[in-house]
């Protein structure tokens, strides 16, 4: 018995999505190396996103015949494949990434990441809001230590 493979909701988009990326990556390699031979030091990484040009195409035909086989009862709408990709958490918790890269500047690195972490602990409820406070604190001591100290990188 043949085993039929359906699509996964939104595995369309996002193979052509990464079908695009993919040849992009290419074009910034080839670009940046100026593919010139195979013993180049371009060579890699013109080789490497050639491979993964290649398999996403070849991902992208294959979705596409098997959404021409499928029939239009089983295709879900658009709405329950942007609920199964981006459940609400996700979409909460990069609005909070965005809203760390916004206040990094002003605020600096040190408080904006203190904020974040906390918020970040919290919201995913991790442990108690104290003990959110406290990990934060140190995380944000240590990175800081290592940067500053040890690697000699002027943090914002």
């Amino acid at each position: 018995m043949k085993n039929v493979r359906k699509l996964h909701p939104g595995e369309t988009v996002i193979s052509w999505l990464l079908l695009a990326f993919s040849a992009f990556v290419l074009y910034q390699a080839i670009a940046i190396s100026g593919f010139s031979g195979l013993s180049t030091p371009g060579a890699f990484p013109v080789a490497s996103s050639a491979i993964m040009t290649g398999a996403m195409l070849w991902l992208v035909v294959q979705n596409l015949r098997i959404a021409r086989r499928t029939p239009e009862q089983d295709k879900q709408p658009a709405w329950a494949v942007m609920h199964e990709l981006l459940p609400l958490r996700i979409v909460l918790f990069t609005l909070l990434i965005v809203a760390y890269m916004l206040l990094l500047q002003p605020l600096g690195f040190l408080i904006s990441t203190f904020m974040f972490l906390c918020s970040g602990f919290i919201y995913l409820r991790g442990s108690t809001p104290l003990r959110c406070v406290v990990i934060a604190a140190v995380a944000v001591v240590v990175i800081y230590g290592l940067f500053n100290y040890l690697f000699r990188v002027v943090l914002p």
